[in-house]
């Protein structure tokens, strides 16, 4: 039986933990749960079904994983360093691989992730960058488990920052689109739950389209823009408002603010 000990369950560690539950990676008795106090820790132990953890639980786990803030990571590496703990997994953004390693017994296998929220409901986007002791075992224990939940791609450390920024806060940015083509369907006479749920699904069918079809964006949306015709005329007026500038520098800024944070 494996030994997983998580540290946090936010919305990113609760979507991780209920998604490899549901999706059978993990068993429940398999799980132990760290929160930031031992109220919490029970609290949220409960809540998933999964075991009650402690930092002395690094001794034995085959994996560490560590979903806390960026600006806790230090004091759970401190908690957890001196049980020497054989791999360690953190999902928290702008701690780069060589804070980690820096915080832990040498050869430590590190892995560092960005993984996105849709992996809940078993259509993520992680990205997965190796350490410098990471196994080829562990990198496929990794993306064994973020195929789980969606889809997982091993990239170098700098294309993990930049994928944090595109997929990893792009939930946040689709959440932004849906809700205002919701509102523009209420603008025009829809009632707001069928607006909403019009939009959300308008989003899925074309995101599955590009990924299923391996057609590009472009050639795709030119299918459904006839000569002069309806989608070609909201494109443009779109267009006109700045909407491709405003998603590309929304992009850039998440990336000068990630590499802000780690001090880059």
């Amino acid at each position: 039986m494996s030994k997983i000990l998580i540290f946090g369950a936010g919305a990113m560690g609760g979507a991780i933990l209920s998604g490899c539950l549901a999706k059978g990676v993990w068993r429940k008795d398999e799980v132990f749960l760290r929160e930031h106090n031992e109220a919490a820790t029970k609290e949220k132990a409960a809540l998933y079904g999964v075991r009650e953890g402690n930092p002395s639980d690094a001794k034995d786990a085959d994996l560490v994983i560590l979903a806390v803030k960026p600006n806790i990571v230090p004091e759970v590496l401190s908690e957890i360093s001196s049980f020497a703990p054989r791999r360690v997994l953190s999902i928290a953004a702008a701690v780069t691989v060589k804070a980690l390693e820096e915080g832990l017994p040498e050869k430590t296998e590190v892995i560092r992730v960005m993984p996105n929220t849709p992996a809940q409901v078993g259509e993520g986007m992680a990205a997965i960058a190796a350490g410098t002791h990471a196994s080829d075992e562990f990198i496929s224990e990794a993306v064994t488990i973020f195929n789980a939940l969606g889809r997982a791609a091993v990239v170098t450390e700098r294309q993990l920052d930049e994928l944090g920024a595109l997929s990893g806060a792009g939930p946040g940015y689709a959440f932004v689109i849906i809700d205002a083509l919701s509102d523009a369907g209420v603008r025009i006479g829809l009632p707001r739950k069928l607006a909403v749920e019009a939009a959300a699904q308008t989003l899925y069918g074309a995101a599955k389209m590009v990924l299923e079809t391996g057609k590009h964006p472009a050639e795709l949306r030119d299918q459904v823009t006839s000569p002069g015709g309806t989608t070609i005329a909201g494109i443009h007026a779109m267009e006109d408002k700045g909407l491709r500038a405003a998603l590309i520098d929304g992009v850039v800024a998440c990336l000068a603010r990630s590499d802000e944070m780690s001090g880059k």
